[in-house]
């Protein structure tokens, strides 16, 4: 099998689950015995810049960088809120991205071509009469769902109505790179089996529900009491949104009850944001050892307000065997979640806590569910195993 994937960023170094995300595909693809050749390309940003010396490598594969300006303009904003079109997209759209892969796809006779997101696949409908491969859409969410969450709970109403705008011209475009008749797609793969089920019901396009592995790792969860913990990148609004509502509304009445009890924050940027910097809070920054970290700072808090798909983080903490507290957002796309895990507002998120921190049997039984859960859904060798059956259906099926 020779496959080309494109990217809207680079996989590596790896700083956020969308980059955890890519860079677990890619290594779970390099796997497979079936796969010779696998053509890299990624588009680079000044926000995502290509670092050639972090990129993984190996000798089934090649490695070729495209830098697209993506900046923001007021003036680019306008126009598109004016024409109806996403802004969100269109920034990443390059003619000369588009060049170079087509003129890969004229040299190179490939089986699959994968769009790694939605600022990917907005490529695969123009590329569609150059090659003869399967082309394949990695949904890693929803993306028009995230802005109308940020919209739904800002209290700001212009900041309100300019989100939701974007919530909208996003959702008609991703309805657009859905459609069997727009998008070029011979399947769109989801990481969330939630999402799997709300594109199935808005397109012809075949679907399939493929998790992201997490490599087994070998630390595991000291188990620490009276720490709480969370990571994640803070340039994703999301992120910014959860910590900012459990600092405000969890913790200080975690505190009421718990007074030595301290909330560790890391992650990108997490250090630029000053006003968590305050007692019993400790923001670390970005971490090189993401599980390392999870596993020796206690609770994960997964308090989502807002987003779509499967988060990275979430399973990386699994993986160590961590006690994990579940907001809905934070829990969506996990299949077969006991329901009582997943707490649908702030009473409940905060009791769930509160019966951990009170109970060491509490903790145990919890990170015990989650290691077995785990292992039952994201492990690495079982994931390949299905990643494998799955080409090999879409190749047969010409």
């Amino acid at each position: 099998m020779k496959i080309l994937i494109l990217s809207h960023k680079p996989p590596y170094p790896i700083l956020d689950g969308g980059c955890l995300a890519m860079a677990r595909l890619l290594e779970d693809l390099l796997s497979l015995q079936n796969v010779s050749k696998i053509s890299y390309h990624s588009i680079e940003t000044a926000k995502h810049p290509f670092d050639s010396s972090a990129f993984l490598q190996h000798d089934k594969l090649t490695v070729t960088p495209h830098f697209v300006d993506t900046g923001v303009s007021i003036y680019g904003a306008i126009l598109a809120l004016l024409r109806q079109e996403s802004y969100n997209l269109t920034r990443f759209k390059s003619t000369e991205v588009h060049t170079a892969i087509k003129q890969e796809l004229h040299k190179e006779n490939y089986d699959f071509v994968i769009f790694e997101s939605l600022f990917a696949a907005v490529y695969a409908p123009n590329l569609r009469p150059y090659s003869k491969a399967k082309f394949i859409y990695r949904a890693h969410n929803i993306e028009h769902q995230i802005w109308k969450d940020l919209a739904g709970n800002t209290k700001n109403l212009p900041k309100k109505w300019y989100l939701n705008q974007l919530a909208y011209s996003l959702k008609w475009a991703e309805r657009s790179i859905w459609s069997e008749d727009q998008g070029g797609l011979d399947l769109i793969l989801t990481i969330s089996d939630t999402d799997l089920s709300i594109i199935e019901g808005q397109t012809l396009t075949a679907c399939r529900y493929l998790p992201a592995s997490i490599a087994h790792p070998s630390q595991r969860s000291t188990l620490t009491t009276q720490q709480l913990c969370f990571l994640g990148a803070f340039n994703w609004k999301p992120n910014v949104e959860a910590v900012e509502w459990f600092l405000s509304q969890i913790f200080p009445l975690l505190k009421q009850q718990h007074p030595l009890l301290t909330f560790h924050i890391a992650g990108k940027g997490a250090e630029n944001i000053k006003h968590w910097q305050q007692p019993s809070v400790l923001v670390h920054g970005f971490v090189p050892d993401a599980k390392e970290f999870i596993a020796t700072h206690g609770i994960f808090v997964g308090c989502l307000q807002s987003g779509s798909g499967v988060k990275m983080k979430i399973l990386e903490a699994m993986s160590v065997g961590a006690p994990i507290v579940l907001s809905n957002k934070s829990a969506d796309g996990l299949p077969d979640l006991q329901p009582h895990l997943i707490q649908h507002d702030q009473d409940s998120f905060l009791t769930d806590i509160l019966e951990l921190l009170e109970s060491q049997e509490k903790i145990k039984e919890r990170a015990a569910y989650f290691s077995n859960y785990f292992e039952r859904h994201f492990e690495a060798k079982e994931v390949q195993r299905q990643l494998l059956q799955m080409l090999e259906e879409l190749q047969n099926n010409r």
